[in-house]
């Protein structure tokens, strides 16, 4: 891998991490469409960590004001990614090397989104209490991420719409629940690297890399924000149904 090809992954992880159009999906699409050498393990975990690192800073004033039953309400909202993780980590693994399931999950994430258009027109104004029985839902709805192609920003919206949370919460409580679990898949993976023995990559590829997930999330997050507060999730809707069926179509006629 280059530093070119290092600083494309990171712009496309940056900007797909937290858009309603799955990162993991268009990673997979990406190195194979453009026949780029497998990343590291290690390359993914400092992406990973860039998209962390962006979430904490643009987040951060919620976050110093979170209390005991907020991280409460997280962890509760974190256990189903941990149960599907552990239950079907082979089997998710197996889908990045599968273009046509890759691209099916794409369009799954563009009639989700379509969904969290149609429910934006009945959100309440103001903030409604969330409980462990709503935090579990959304969690669950997030769980389903775990497949390449399936968006976890665009189900953990759908979940919170769905839970009747305003426009302003369901934004936050669905980023701030991409914390844990973000973070424990990069634990996961150190874990790997460390028990494997793996090869770092060369500084020069964290950097670019790294960098360019690290703008790139904090300039999707901004605008993931303005078109909800707009309501104009459709475009996301579009364009995974696009993408997904543009895909499927060039595998089945290969």
């Amino acid at each position: 891998m280059t530093a070119w090809q290092a600083l494309i992954l990171g712009l496309v992880q940056g900007v797909t991490e937290f858009l309603p159009v799955s990162s993991s999906g268009h990673l997979a699409l990406f190195q194979y469409w453009f026949n780029f050498q497998e990343s590291l393990l290690f390359f993914d975990v400092f992406l990973h960590a860039a998209s962390l690192i962006a979430i904490g800073w643009f987040f951060w004033p919620h976050i110093k004001q979170l209390k005991l039953k907020d991280y409460w309400l997280l962890i509760v909202g974190t256990l189903p990614a941990v149960g599907v993780g552990l239950l079907f980590q082979d089997t998710i693994e197996a889908f990045f090397s599968l273009p046509l399931l890759v691209g099916l999950a794409l369009i799954i994430t563009g009639l989700i989104n379509a969904q969290s258009q149609r429910l934006l027109k009945s959100l309440p104004k103001e903030p409604i209490p969330l409980n462990e029985k709503k935090a579990f839902v959304i969690g669950f709805f997030q769980s389903l991420a775990l497949t390449p192609g399936i968006s976890r920003s665009g189900t953990t919206l759908f979940g919170s719409f769905s839970q009747k949370l305003n426009k302003e919460q369901a934004f936050t409580f669905t980023f701030l629940l991409g914390i844990p679990a973000i973070l424990g898949a990069n634990l996961f993976q150190v874990i790997q690297v460390i028990t494997e023995n793996q090869t770092l990559p060369h500084w020069s590829l964290l950097l670019s890399g790294g960098g360019g997930a690290l703008i790139a999330s904090l300039l999707s997050l901004a605008l993931l924000k303005k078109l909800i507060t707009q309501s104009k999730l459709y475009l996301f809707s579009w364009y995974c149904l696009l993408i997904g069926g543009g895909v499927v179509l060039s595998q089945l006629i290969r």
